[in-house]
């Protein structure tokens, strides 16, 4: 009995050590895509109708799997409108494809400049002026989400002719 208690004991050691190498227990990290505003970095006036909006942010992405190629029209970067007073919390979304960022090589570090032009904004009815909040998040192939970045508030007001 103490031969066959050893035997399995035996067994046990064995079979740790060749599972501490193994790849079954290899657990992938996550990279995430990270986003940032370069440009507006402050409030923004536009005229209702008229002006439009240029947003510039810097993306960055470790694995480096960011944007679609050209035939893929999937949407991987959302932002949203959130606009105050009444309805309570009148939002919208603007969805936009990603071009492929991943660069040629060994190193799949994604380091690049994003730029938007987005169309004008219009006030709500019956108001002179307005203000909207933006958020952007953005995706990568793998299906991680960048953290949701808060964009300056815009304001609006109805251009006089």
């Amino acid at each position: 009995m103490f031969t066959r208690l050893s035997l399995r004991f035996a067994f046990l050691i064995l079979l740790s050590q060749a599972l501490s190498g193994c790849d079954l227990l290899f657990i992938p990290k996550i990279f995430p895509p990270e986003m940032n505003l370069v440009q507006p970095l402050d409030t923004v006036r536009l005229r209702s109708g008229l002006d439009s909006l240029r947003l510039e942010f810097r993306i960055r992405d470790e694995d480096g799997d960011l944007g679609r190629d050209s035939g893929d029209q999937t949407l991987d970067l959302w932002l949203l409108e959130v606009r105050y007073g009444f309805p309570p919390f009148d939002s919208t979304y603007r969805e936009f494809s990603v071009p492929n960022l991943t660069p040629r090589g060994a190193n799949k570090v994604v380091d690049a400049q994003l730029e938007l032009l987005l169309d004008p904004f219009e006030t709500r009815a019956d108001l002179d002026v307005d203000s909207l909040q933006l958020y952007a998040v953005l995706r990568d192939r793998s299906g991680n989400f960048s953290p949701v970045l808060a964009l300056p508030t815009v304001y609006l007001w109805k251009a006089t002719n």
